[in-house]
């Protein structure tokens, strides 16, 4: 019984902070869950393209090629492992330098998605802690660059 509020109202649903209070980082309106479904469409495209598009067939065509040096007699095969090692190893870099040259495609990925949002309110020069604008601050804005682009009169 001593743990009873005395308080009847305040235990009853979610307790929020008053808006004054709240990290500049809230904002009731925006629609983030819709881009981070994009966003991880577009990374998981990546790498998926990627590992198919560069790394994989770098990875065999250096393994190839390494294994043809070996048996030709220009690099010298291990006497325990033979030329194992150095297929794999020639595999490996080949496989990440694949995927290190597909991050300009991604890239650009992301620009262009970027772009998609800017009327959103995504990128610079945007509320950076809320996607959408009220109406006010529409006007607000639209005043304030209006008054700016008239030339003045004296």
């Amino acid at each position: 019984m001593a743990s009873m509020s005395t308080h009847g109202n305040q235990d009853k649903g979610p307790h929020l902070s008053p808006p004054s209070k709240q990290s500049l980082l809230f904002c009731p309106k925006s629609k983030l869950h819709i881009h981070r479904g994009e966003i991880s469409k577009i990374i998981r495209e990546c790498q998926e393209e990627s590992f198919w598009k560069r790394a994989l067939p770098f990875s065999l065509v250096s393994m190839l090629v390494t294994q043809g040096l070996v048996h030709q007699g220009y690099l010298a095969a291990n006497p325990r492992f033979g030329s194992l090692p150095k297929v794999v190893l020639a595999g490996i870099l080949a496989f990440g330098l694949g995927k290190a040259s597909y991050i300009g495609i991604c890239q650009s990925k992301f620009h262009s998605f970027e772009d998609q949002l800017r009327g959103a309110g995504f990128g610079p020069g945007h509320n950076r802690h809320c996607l959408l604008t009220c109406e006010e601050c529409k006007t607000k804005r639209g005043s304030s660059e209006k008054g700016d682009s008239q030339p003045s009169a004296s």
